[in-house]
């Protein structure tokens, strides 16, 4: 399938070719045939030999637009083709349009020699491009070889100024550039010294690039040249001598000849081109098939596309599945379609092996989660049971102590009050403690009135034991939560040393610490306190302070 393709491929290009030829020499037939004494016939075939010059120019260009890849080569090919065209359009405006105005047939001529300088120009242009490839560091340097080409440009169009191209024998009004009506200026010769230099240094670097390569390219261009040679040598010398029919003139032999050299530089894919489609797809192990218009098979992979023309002709407008495994694409590519097949096995493979990992990823995470969920709740166990054992810890001497008492005593004693009241205080300092323990000190407000609350119950249950107690003042404190524990403590370890001599007992909270006032029944002792203390005695009362670890003396 591919070598067929391959041979139809060289078939259609030949036979373009020799299309294009055929065209070209019925062009120089009409030409030829255009002299006589009927205008009418001689204008037609004036206007069919324009037709056919023009519309093989446009076609070339087209397809070198198609054939080559965006460079700076191509942009230099087309600019030429272009000129070309504006060569063959001066043409006509001379011959027939102001064939005998004067003024426009003397600036034509001095338009002449635009595309004359630069179409040498811009083949020397994209021979260097040919010759140093499209490298992306290049920054166009060549392009510096239009500065002369344009300021002779410019001086042939104001020879009317300085008159340094054409020197004319005749006044300006009569001037039109004919033979032996003017001498040649020295900037004409500048013009064809640089057209020689331009054309000569092209040829130079594309022998010397073509020469390593196979084929026939080096020949092809010879005979061209030769060709060219050859034209202009029978027009000088023979034809117009003699007057006699001549099929081309020297606008169509240079812009022709030009054509076809750029052309053979093309097919022998001396510029990057987007054309060599068969030996690009004879190598891809994936299946590709291209396609005309029509759907007729092209060129094809090494791997054969296995579809049918109406799952191609869906596959133009979105992806289709031909089996559970291949999908099938198409896109449309210059005159035809490409197609190609792409195996999502692996892919589909790949996806399940992805899903069954997502699950037992999900499984793991669930897991995990899991995990996670009892460790916290593990972690908050146990540090709830910390907590509840430290409250034991330190709960526990107070319980024991009123379960002692509970015990111990008996309703019919007369101390039966005074020892329940007893029981009443030390359960009291077992609750608030146990509150206390409770709180640490991230939850614990700033200003916060738990200190003041654990004294306003313990003085509330000292009226059991017939104290006449109260809790006054300010409520609120910022004490840190150790303090406010050190504190507690120590009026707790006062109370019960005191308990038996209290009669009258007034507690406070301060900026210092704790305020007390107590009347006793005799002189007591002050008990061992972790925090300093200050004592004072009036009118039968004591008054100290326990300090919230900020100093005083100790008592």
């Amino acid at each position: 399938m591919t070598n067929s393709a391959l041979v139809m491929a060289k078939h259609t290009k030949r036979k373009k070719l020799y299309i294009f030829i055929a065209f070209f020499i019925l062009a120089g037939i009409c030409n030829a045939i255009m002299r006589g004494n009927n205008a009418l016939f001689a204008s037609l075939m004036f206007s069919l030999n324009f037709s056919i010059y023009g519309g093989l120019l446009v076609y070339w260009m087209e397809s070198v637009r198609v054939r080559l890849l965006p460079t700076r080569c191509r942009a230099y090919i087309l600019t030429s083709a272009v000129l070309m065209l504006f060569f063959l359009i001066l043409k006509i405006c001379k011959y027939r349009v102001f064939s005998n105005i004067i003024t426009p047939s003397r600036y034509i001529e001095y338009l002449y020699l635009i595309p004359t300088l630069l179409i040498p120009t811009l083949f020397l242009m994209a021979s260097i491009c040919i010759s140093r490839g499209e490298d992306i560091n290049d920054k166009g340097s060549e392009k510096l070889l239009l500065i002369p080409s344009v300021l002779l440009c410019f001086l042939a169009i104001t020879n009317d100024l300085h008159k340094l191209v054409y020197m004319p024998r005749v006044d300006l009004s009569e001037f039109c550039v004919n033979t032996g009506t003017y001498t040649t200026g020295i900037i004409l010769y500048l013009i064809y010294v640089w057209i020689a230099v331009m054309a000569l240094y092209a040829a130079v670097i594309l022998f010397r690039v073509t020469r390593k390569r196979p084929g026939k390219i080096v020949f092809w261009m010879i005979a061209v040249l030769l060709m060219w040679a050859a034209l202009e040598c029978v027009r000088i010398f023979i034809l117009i001598p003699l007057d006699l029919p001549r099929m081309y003139n020297t606008p169509e032999i240079r812009t022709f000849s030009m054509l076809a050299i750029l052309e053979i530089c093309i097919r022998s894919r001396l510029i990057p081109h987007n054309e060599n489609y068969a030996g690009f797809l004879s190598g891809l192990k994936l299946p590709v098939l291209m396609t005309d218009g029509k759907m007729a098979p092209v060129f094809c992979s090494a791997v054969t596309l296995k579809a049918s023309d109406e799952e191609m002709r869906s596959a133009l407008d979105f992806p289709l599945y031909t089996d559970e495994y291949t999908r099938l694409s198409g896109i449309r590519v210059g005159a035809g379609y490409v197609f190609w097949n792409e195996d999502e096995k692996e892919l589909h493979k790949a996806t399940r092996r992805l899903e069954e990992a997502n699950a037992i990823l999900s499984e793991e995470n669930d897991l995990i989660r899991v995990e996670n969920e009892l460790k916290e709740k593990k972690a908050r166990l146990d540090a709830e049971a910390k907590v509840y054992d430290r409250i034991a810890s330190v709960i526990y001497p107070k319980q024991k102590r009123i379960e002692q008492l509970l015990e111990s005593i008996d309703p019919k004693d007369t101390d039966f009050g005074a020892r329940l009241g007893e029981a009443c205080v030390l359960n009291a300092y077992s609750k608030r403690k146990s509150n206390l323990l409770l709180i640490s000190q991230d939850n614990l407000p700033k200003s916060n009135r738990e200190l003041y609350l654990a004294l306003q119950e313990t003085a509330r249950f000292l009226k059991c034991c017939g104290i006449e107690a109260a809790a006054v003042g300010e409520e609120y404190t910022d004490f840190p939560l150790s303090y406010v524990h050190e504190l507690y403590d120590d009026f707790e370890t006062l109370i019960e040393a005191w308990l038996p001599y209290l009669k009258r007992l007034t507690v406070s909270l301060t900026e210092e610490g704790i305020r007390i006032a107590a009347e006793l029944t005799e002189a007591a002792k002050f008990p061992d306190m972790a925090l300093f203390v200050k004592s004072t005695e009036a009118d039968g009362f004591t008054f100290l302070t326990i300090y919230g670890n900020k100093g005083g003396e100790g008592k």
